[in-house]
């Protein structure tokens, strides 16, 4: 036998392994995941051809991309509508591994999990002010006036960011680079560390299938196989490309008026900022900031609570108080900054 048949008669004996009773379709969402950031880097690759990150070229390029690029509005749509869809799909694996009580015996993995939800926060944060136009310039400086008033930590990221206190010229190409050029490594290399553990540590089995004299990975097998698996994922990426597909055609991203600095833009932002906007409604910029930084740190530490009733009614109370703060940003948009 050849040793390509070997390798192909290796891989379907492990496709006809039947999958562990306890690994439904919510384990599917990681797999979703990845789809999805494949998709976020084949078109913003296709994007960066075209984009031009100067004052004076990046409007224009980005209306050239929409305009006159052939498909170029299809791309930028998927690529805009991937990003939200990609947030919703990882605040779902989120909330899985934490209501699941997943992160137990894995703490380096959780928090890996946490550092690359924050990176694609940043993502989203510095893909925000890329088209340059008036709702994209206006919100920013929204932020850059709220960071101005926190100590110490708000002058390190104007200036690691802005370039200083002014949103000026060089505030364009320090967020494309961070945005195409630093976080894309720094989110390939936590992933990859992220599947490692994954492969390593093996799927999480909760406490029912975990029998005397029973390990984690050892828990009965179901009817499913890991082929039914990889087919389920297939439909699911297939249905989500095609999802995608329908909602740029449908409601194409416009792009806004360009940049007038006479005519200051009330602040719009997107739905996921929603909670932090309402935060910062609620608190001063100075004191939030130290508040959130209290509260990351709590997520991080979320594998101490070893007793499951807690760790659920603290989750609870923090979606609670995210779609509270959301439904406060929401009604307190279109005021100033």
């Amino acid at each position: 036998m050849t040793p390509l048949r070997q390798l192909q008669a290796l891989i379907q004996a492990e496709f006809r392994h039947p999958v562990p009773a306890h690994v439904g379709r919510w384990y599917l969402v990681g797999g979703w995941l990845l789809f999805l950031v494949a998709l976020q880097i084949l078109s913003g690759i296709l994007l960066m051809i075209y984009y031009r990150p100067s004052p004076d070229e990046a409007y224009e390029s980005v209306r050239y991309v929409m305009n006159d690029v052939r498909l170029g509005w299809l791309v930028r749509g998927m690529h805009y509508w991937g990003a939200h869809l990609l947030i919703v799909v990882l605040v779902l694996h989120l909330g899985r591994v934490y209501f699941f009580t997943a992160y137990r015996e894995r703490e380096l993995n959780w928090a890996i999990g946490l550092l690359l939800f924050g990176g694609v926060g940043a993502f989203a944060f510095t893909g925000m002010l890329l088209p340059w136009d008036q709702q994209a310039y206006w919100n920013a400086d929204a932020v850059r006036t709220a960071l101005e008033h926190v100590p110490v930590v708000g002058k390190f990221i104007l200036e690691l960011l802005w370039g200083g206190h002014e949103l000026e010229t060089g505030a364009l190409l320090r967020f494309y680079i961070f945005h195409v050029g630093l976080l894309p490594w720094l989110m390939v290399m936590l992933l990859a560390v992220h599947l490692y553990l994954v492969n390593r540590q093996g799927l999480y089995s909760p406490s029912p299938f975990q029998g005397e004299g029973q390990g984690e990975g050892q828990s009965p097998a179901s009817s499913r196989t890991y082929h039914d698996m990889l087919l389920e994922g297939l439909f699911l990426a297939l249905l989500t490309f095609g999802g995608l597909l329908t909602l740029a055609v449908l409601f194409t991203p416009a792009l806004g008026e360009p940049i007038d600095l006479l005519k200051p833009n009330p602040v719009h932002v997107p739905w996921y900022f929603l909670p932090a906007l309402g935060f910062f409604r609620l608190v001063s910029p100075d004191f939030g900031i130290w508040l959130a930084g209290l509260g990351v740190l709590g997520l991080f530490l979320v594998p101490v609570l070893r007793v499951r009733g807690i760790a659920l009614g603290l989750g609870a109370l923090a979606v609670l108080g995210a779609l509270a703060l959301a439904v406060l940003g929401y009604l307190s948009q279109g005021g100033p900054p």
